[in-house]
């Protein structure tokens, strides 16, 4: 085994860490606020803002932001939102349902964009496995050069 074998196994054992590491810091917080918001009250908005914005000229390449804003009847406060994934239909003055926490509805959410709710678990988990593959594979090829080295 040459040291260019030793240095690059090292390094993806590293790597593997490190992925995995960042995947597990972050996994439990995402995973608990997905759960949680399942349970939010919801109400209804009004959008202040309505616009869209085009990404680069190719198909599907809009993407329709709002501003919205709503009364918390827990709070009787007036809130407000933004949501990067709004319809094409939706216009300023429109009414919309909006989903927020009734204990800090400042953390409120449109129902269409509950893919990005359950998109940062999902990314989160996927780097501690692929992480933890990394890791494993590369442990594992140092140990069958060790071996053969050996022979």
């Amino acid at each position: 085994m040459e040291m260019d074998d030793v240095i690059g196994l090292t390094l993806c054992v590293l790597a593997g860490i490190g992925i995995s590491t960042a995947g597990y810091l972050n996994f439990g917080d995402a995973w608990r606020r997905a759960l949680a918001s399942r349970d939010w009250a919801r109400t209804t908005a009004r959008i202040t803002r309505a616009w869209k914005v085009n990404l680069g000229g190719g198909p599907g390449s809009t993407r329709y932001n709002v501003d919205y804003a709503f009364t918390a009847p827990e709070t009787g406060g007036s809130y407000y939102g933004h949501s990067e994934g709004g319809a094409p239909d939706m216009k300023t003055g429109d009414d919309v349902e909006v989903m927020y926490d009734p204990k800090g509805p400042y953390d409120n959410e449109l129902p269409l964009n509950r893919f990005e709710r359950w998109f940062y678990p999902v990314a989160f988990g996927t780097l501690i496995v692929a992480g933890a593959v990394l890791a494993v594979g590369a442990l594992v090829a140092a140990t069958v050069m060790i071996a053969d080295l050996t022979r």
